[in-house]
């Protein structure tokens, strides 16, 4: 897969506010866009139990993708990545967190932006050999998409979604 680092609008206070009561009635001041390129771990947490993905940008888009759920932000499945996992181990406790939020349906999404060239191109580097796994829905792709390991993915019975307006891509 060919996937970079992207400038994003996260949500504002008034956003994680709207975000957290479910009001998709969402204005230019609920979203601020940042200044540095990245990549982002995002954690999902339900129920104690946590799913890691990482939010990229189709460095060349392709045609189609498959994805597990349809949404304005595509879920693709890989194959578990050692180096990856590597990364996230080591690495999120170094970023900031960019966000925390908890939707109604009481899942908890955390969002930390890695910024650390070395680890972008590790993770452009390791990504780039990756083929998506093919899943039954084919559709065409969205500005990001949202990277899970087919383990992770397995950690809960029913999808998790990502609300709208968590993260977009601004560049």
């Amino acid at each position: 897969m060919q996937v970079e680092p992207f400038i994003a609008t996260l949500p504002t206070t008034s956003g994680l506010q709207k975000i957290q009561t479910g009001d998709l009635n969402w204005t230019a001041e609920d979203t601020e866009k940042q200044t540095t390129p990245g990549y982002y771990w995002h954690e999902l947490t339900l129920n104690g139990q946590h799913q890691w993905r990482l939010v990229a940008a189709w460095a060349t888009t392709p045609a189609t993708v498959t994805t597990i759920t349809p949404a304005p932000l595509n879920t693709v499945l890989y194959t578990r990545q050692p180096v990856i996992e590597m990364l996230i181990d080591d690495w999120v406790g170094h970023f900031d967190r960019a966000l925390e939020v908890t939707t109604p349906d009481n899942i908890t999404h955390r969002l930390w932006q890695v910024t650390d060239l070395d680890v972008q191109a590790d993770i452009t580097d390791v990504m780039t050999n990756v083929t998506p796994r093919q899943t039954w829905l084919t559709t065409a792709p969205t500005p990001l998409i949202s990277l899970v390991t087919d383990t992770e993915w397995t950690k809960f019975t029913e999808p998790l979604a990502t609300p709208a307006h968590l993260i977009d891509r601004a560049d």
